[in-house]
């Protein structure tokens, strides 16, 4: 099954605007979040030293926000889409 990820700000230039991954059926958002990060230089930004999504991701699926701790339950179907967003800060 094919997903898309799309990510904004400083997960933008780390893994790029939208990528499509192709995940086994029944993977779930935590499933392609990790496969998003891999285990480049930059997977640190996502998940941490046991894989697990970082509490500070803000993740959107279907217009819903799904905390990192949700992502592992929450099942994909083909063609679905991911919005990742990195801590808002600023002034």
């Amino acid at each position: 099954m094919k997903v898309t990820i799309r990510c904004y700000a400083r997960f933008r230039d780390a893994f790029g605007e939208e990528q499509t991954l192709d995940l086994p059926e029944g993977s779930t958002i935590h499933d392609a979040v990790r496969a998003l990060a891999g285990d480049g230089p930059d997977a640190e930004l996502l998940v941490d030293t046991a894989h697990n999504i970082r509490s500070y991701v803000m993740i959107m699926h279907h217009d819903t926000r799904i905390s990192p701790m949700e992502a592992e339950s929450v099942p994909l179907a083909d063609g679905d889409l991911i919005i990742l967003f990195p801590p808002v800060s600023g002034g």
